[in-house]
C-alpha cells in the first residue's frame, strides 16, 4: 500500500513538473512575442517621432517669415509689455490696500469708542489711528486705483501709438528703397544712352564720368535705405519681442490722408479736461490732502511744525489743479499746432513732387532734342527721387501727429 502511495506521489510529482515545463516553455514563446510587438511598435513610435520632429522643424523654419498687420503688432506689443503687467499688479495690491484699510478704519472706531476712563482704554490715539478712522487708507485705495486704471488706458494707447510708429517707418524703409531702386534704374539707362552717344561721338568722357557717378550714388543710397530698412524692422521687431532673425511682412501697406478740415480744436479740449490723467492726479491729490491736513490739524496745536506744513501741502494741492489745467490746454493746443504744421509740409511737398515730376519729363524731352545736358537729366531724376521719397516721409510725420492729437484726451506730447 505504501509503494502504491509513494507511486502516485511520484506521478503527481513528475506530470506537475511537466506541466510547469510547458508553462514556462509557453511563457517564453509569449514574451518573445510580445518583445517582437513591442519592439515594431517602439520602430513604429520613432518613425512617427522621427516624422513629427522634422515637421517641427519645417514648422520653426516657416515660423521665422511671418505676415504682420498694424494690429497683430498691436497685440503683440500689448501681450508683452512690462508696463502691463505692472499696472496689472499694483492694481491688485490696490484692491488688497482697500481691504486693509477697511479693516484698519475698524479697529481704529473701535478703539476710539471706548472711554479714556476705562480700564481697556488704549489711552492716546496717534495720528494714524485718526487718518484710518476718517477714512484716509480708504480714500486713497479708491482714487488710487481709478489712477491705475486710468493709466492703464494711457499704457494701451501709448504702445499703439508707439507700435505704429515703428511700423510706419518700417514701411518708410521699404518705400525709399522702391524709389532708390526706381532711381538706379533711370541712372544705369541713362548711363547706357550717354555711352552710345559717346561711341557715335556726340557726347563727351566728361558726361559718361558724371552719368558713372550718378549711378555710383544711386547705388550708394539703395545699399543706405537697405541697411535702413534692417533697422527699423530690428527696432519693431524689439518692441514686439519677437526673436531678431524672424522675417516679417507687413500686410498694410497704405498710409492715409485724412485733411484736418473736421478737426475740432475745442472739443478735444474738452474732452482732455475730463480724461487726462494728470487733472485725475491733481484732483485726488488735493481730495487726500484736504482729509489728512484736517487730521493733522486736530492732532497738532497751530504752533507745530507738523501742523504747519499740513496747512503748506493743502495750499500748494490746491493751486496745483488749476496749473495742471493750463498745461494740459497748453498740450493740447501745441499738439493741434503739430498737426497742421505736419499737414502744411506734406501738402507743400505734394506740389514739390508735382512740380519734379513735371522737371524730369521737359529734361528728358530737352535732351533727346539736344537742348539740355545729361547732366540735367541726372540731376532732375535724383531730384524726383528725394522728392518721392521725402514726401513719404511727411506722410509718416503726418500720421503720427494725427494719432498723438486724436488721443490728446489721454496722452501728451511730452
Amino acid at each position: 500500500m505504501k509503494r502504491k502511495i509513494a507511486m502516485l506521489m511520484s506521478m503527481v510529482l513528475l506530470l506537475s513538473t511537466l506541466q510547469m515545463n510547458f508553462a514556462f516553455a509557453d511563457s517564453e514563446t509569449d514574451t518573445n512575442i510580445d518583445s517582437e510587438t513591442v519592439s515594431d511598435t517602439e520602430a513604429e513610435k520613432d518613425a512617427v517621432d522621427t516624422e513629427n520632429t522634422n515637421d517641427e522643424e519645417i514648422s520653426v523654419e516657416e515660423s521665422k517669415t511671418m505676415e504682420l498687420s498694424i494690429e497683430d503688432a498691436i497685440k503683440l506689443a500689448t501681450e508683452s509689455s512690462r508696463e502691463m503687467w505692472k499696472i496689472d499688479d499694483a492694481l491688485k495690491e490696490l484692491y488688497d490696500a482697500k481691504r486693509d484699510a477697511n479693516k484698519a478704519k475698524s479697529l481704529a472706531e473701535d478703539s476710539m469708542s471706548i472711554p479714556l476712563d476705562s480700564p481697556y482704554s488704549p489711552g492716546a490715539t496717534d495720528v494714524k489711528t485718526l487718518l484710518a478712522k476718517n477714512g484716509y487708507g480708504i480714500k486713497f485705495a479708491e482714487l488710487r486705483t481709478i489712477e491705475a486704471e486710468k493709466n492703464r488706458d494711457l499704457l494701451i494707447v501709448g504702445i499703439e501709438i508707439e507700435t505704429k510708429s515703428l511700423y510706419y517707418k518700417v514701411l518708410a524703409a521699404e518705400k525709399t528703397i522702391e524709389v532708390n531702386q526706381g532711381n538706379l534704374k533711370k541712372a544705369e539707362e541713362q548711363l547706357r544712352v550717354i555711352n552710345l552717344k559717346f561711341n557715335n561721338g556726340s557726347a563727351t568722357k566728361a558726361e559718361v564720368l558724371n552719368g558713372q557717378m550718378a549711378v555710383q550714388s544711386a547705388q550708394t543710397d539703395l545699399d543706405s535705405s537697405k541697411d535702413d530698412l534692417e533697422v527699423a524692422k530690428l527696432d519693431l521687431l524689439n518692441k514686439l519681442d519677437l526673436p531678431f532673425d524672424t522675417e516679417i511682412v507687413l500686410k498694410d501697406k497704405e498710409l492715409n490722408y485724412v485733411p484736418t478740415v473736421d478737426v475740432n480744436l475745442e472739443d478735444a479740449l474738452e474732452k482732455a479736461k475730463t480724461d487726462r490723467p494728470e487733472i485725475l492726479t491733481a484732483q485726488n491729490d488735493l481730495e487726500l490732502q484736504k482729509i489728512e491736513t484736517r487730521v493733522y490739524k486736530a492732532y497738532y496745536t497751530s504752533n507745530l511744525r507738523e501742523n504747519k506744513s499740513a496747512v503748506e501741502k493743502l495750499k500748494d494741492a490746491e493751486l496745483n489743479v488749476p496749473q495742471v489745467y493750463k498745461n494740459v490746454d497748453l498740450d493740447v493746443r501745441k499738439s493741434y499746432l503739430a498737426l497742421v504744421k505736419a499737414e502744411r509740409a506734406l501738402l507743400n511737398m505734394d506740389k514739390t513732387v508735382e512740380l519734379a515730376k513735371e522737371s524730369s519729363r521737359i529734361n528728358k524731352l530737352l535732351y533727346e532734342n539736344g537742348m539740355v545736358s545729361s547732366t540735367d537729366v541726372i540731376v532732375a531724376d535724383t531730384n524726383l527721387a528725394q522728392a518721392e521719397i521725402g514726401r513719404y516721409q511727411l506722410l509718416v510725420s503726418y500720421n503720427i501727429s494725427k494719432m498723438m492729437f486724436d488721443n490728446s484726451n489721454l496722452i501728451g506730447l511730452k
